[in-house]
């Protein structure tokens, strides 16, 4: 029996990291860039514990987004650093994202973090965007 168990386990995570599985969708991160002036480019650069994703630059009225998965024992965190402005004179560096507790995965996350001239807003698509952080 506890042979099965672990066999549906396997099957089940499998399926779920399967990147066209509609059974278990990949969380979402979204950065926009909304700054008023054309030449203002946003910079976005975001780490995990395991993943270093790079410094990625984002035009305005553009966005850099990347999917991903929980960790089965839910410890998946996102830290970013948005830059703007000359010599990336305003920086803020937070927590993106955040897994739920252990064993409480979550799928299909979408969270929309966007760079506006006075600071970071966050929607998660069904609300509002609320200004988490001033430059």
């Amino acid at each position: 029996m506890n042979n099965l168990f672990v066999l549906l386990i396997i099957i089940a995570l499998s399926v779920g990291s399967n990147n066209g599985s509609k059974l278990w969708p990949k969380n979402q991160l979204h950065f926009r860039n909304s700054f008023s002036r054309n030449y203002d480019v946003l910079t976005v650069h975001c780490k995990s514990k395991d993943d270093d994703l790079g410094i990625h630059t984002v035009a305005r009225s553009y966005e850099y987004n990347f999917k991903f998965e929980d960790s089965v024992f839910g410890r998946t965190e996102f830290f970013c650093t948005l830059m703007h402005g000359v010599g990336s004179k305003y920086s803020v560096t937070f927590t993106a994202y955040k897994a739920k507790p252990a064993f409480v995965a979550s799928t299909g996350v979408i969270k929309i973090w966007d760079a506006l001239d006075d600071g970071i807003y966050l929607t998660d698509e069904d609300h509002d965007f609320v200004k988490i952080y001033g430059w």
